[in-house]
């Protein structure tokens, strides 16, 4: 466990994907930090002031400096704290793979999931994301061995598998929207189902129920 003075905090609202994995990044890597969730209606001079950009979470402070949008926080941790559960692979091929994919998943998954909830044609919008994870499952079988174990870091959580992870059929099923079978995509349905069940990941993802409570209030 890293030590408490690190002076690491996290601005997150616990339902967005992008918090999650900066959350399931620290948690990986044992690193402790405290949690300023934020309330996106109404947000703090923490969060405007520490993302005057964007202003959005997630935001990671650390020794009061602020670093902003989920993958470059990732990227930040595993550098910053690069001993404990590595998550780039220390191939400069492997880890452009990483890279390329991070990117499909930020344009083409999210793409997908806000034409779902926000547009009109939500079959056609399904229909893009199916196709987009057949494709992620030709991604997790050429860079995640099989036989290390069912992640695309193998036997452990790599930084694809936490820039993936909050695309979980569970996070995106609350709002409706079907994921591949597994006929479809088997190696994929075992990777969702290992992120499941990793402690980490129970720590990051919030619960299906709390999720469906957060919609049925909107």
């Amino acid at each position: 466990m890293a030590s408490s003075d690190q002076d690491v905090t996290l601005l997150s609202f616990w339902a967005s994907p992008f918090s999650m994995r900066a959350k399931l990044a620290l948690l990986l890597k044992g690193i402790e930090h405290e949690d300023l969730p934020q309330d996106l209606g109404n947000k703090s001079k923490i969060l405007l002031e520490s993302n005057p950009v964007h202003k959005k979470v997630p935001v990671l402070i650390h020794k009061g400096k602020p670093i902003a949008e989920s993958a470059i926080i990732v990227h930040y941790i595993d550098e910053v704290w690069p001993g404990t559960s590595p998550l780039l692979p220390k191939d400069a091929f492997l880890r452009a793979e990483h890279r390329f994919w991070t990117d499909f998943i930020d344009k083409k998954l999210l793409d997908c999931l806000m034409r779902f909830v926000h547009g009109n044609d939500k079959d056609a919008a399904n229909e893009e994301f199916i196709a987009n994870c057949v494709l992620l499952e030709g991604a997790l079988t050429k860079l995640g061995s099989e036989q290390e174990g069912p992640f695309f870091g193998g036997a452990s959580f790599s930084f694809l598998d936490v820039m993936l992870a909050p695309y979980a059929p569970g996070v995106v099923g609350v709002m409706g929207l079907k994921h591949a079978s597994e006929e479809q995509c088997p190696r994929l349905h075992k990777f969702f189902e290992a992120v499941s069940e990793h402690p980490a990941a129970k720590g990051a993802l919030p619960p299906v129920e709390k999720l469906k409570e957060l919609i049925r209030n909107k």
